[in-house]
């Protein structure tokens, strides 16, 4: 069965510069653990208010900006784009050999090329999973194909995959993906997230056959006045970015 990732906390802070309030973060990761959601990613650092739980806590780290990750993270999730991945490979080593568990999350994958690369690293292993994002938003179910059955090719036996939707095709995409074997998706609570959003949670337990209730409420308490305020989905920046396949 594919595994739930929850990004909202870090994907959906780029709406409102991760200003949640302590108690939408802990409702946030309460909602997570009663609606059979393996992983909630936390954000870029650990909020202070979370505490280590019976819920796999993953902490983002980019390419472009190492860091150092609160041991309180059980997983350390390196993001990066195609020239940035012989740092990105590095880091994830560096991370596993202080006792996280380890995602190597590829953004743009289908602008990356050096594939050789990939089927040539040895620790490949060390991983929970790699991840393919859409970061534009721009792919259509024969990319997320294509791209899934490269990393196999590549060697790679656990491939995730990240939705954006832009041009409404996160939740067609994501089916797709779980079709194919993904180790785990992602999504974000009423679909927050930049240029067109996230795959919604809600939708996604739904499709999985999980029960969303848990989600329904914390939509009702903090995230439909988020929404309000900020206004994230379908607009047409985020229509151009995934027709033009940009950054929003």
């Amino acid at each position: 069965m594919t595994k739930i990732l929850d990004c909202t906390l870090r994907d959906g802070g780029h709406i409102n510069n991760w200003e949640f309030s302590n108690e939408c973060i802990l409702a946030t990761v309460n909602a997570a653990k009663n609606s059979e959601v393996e992983f909630v990613e936390v954000g870029y650092k650990m909020p202070e208010c979370i505490e280590k739980s019976n819920i796999n806590l993953v902490v983002m780290v980019d390419a472009k900006n190492i860091q150092n990750v609160d041991k309180k993270a059980d997983f350390v999730r390196v993001a990066c784009y195609p020239e940035q991945i012989h740092t990105a490979v590095n880091a994830v080593e560096n991370f596993k050999s202080q006792g996280f568990g380890v995602f190597l999350h590829l953004m743009t994958a289908d602008k990356f090329n050096d594939w050789k690369l990939l089927e040539k690293w040895e620790n490949k292993n060390i991983l929970e999973s790699v991840y393919f994002a859409d970061t534009f938003g721009a792919f259509m179910p024969q990319d997320v194909e294509k791209i899934y059955q490269k990393l196999q090719n590549s060697g790679f036996e656990k491939i995730s995959f990240h939705a954006h939707n832009n041009l409404q095709l996160a939740f067609t995409n994501t089916i797709k993906a779980i079709e194919l074997g993904a180790y785990s998706v992602d999504a974000t609570v009423f679909g927050i997230g930049r240029g067109g959003g996230n795959l919604p949670i809600e939708l996604l337990l739904k499709y999985l056959n999980k029960n969303n209730n848990e989600y329904l409420e914390l939509i009702k308490k903090y995230y439909l006045n988020l929404a309000e305020k900020y206004k994230w989905g379908y607009n047409y920046e985020a229509l151009i970015s995934g027709l033009k396949n940009i950054h929003p």
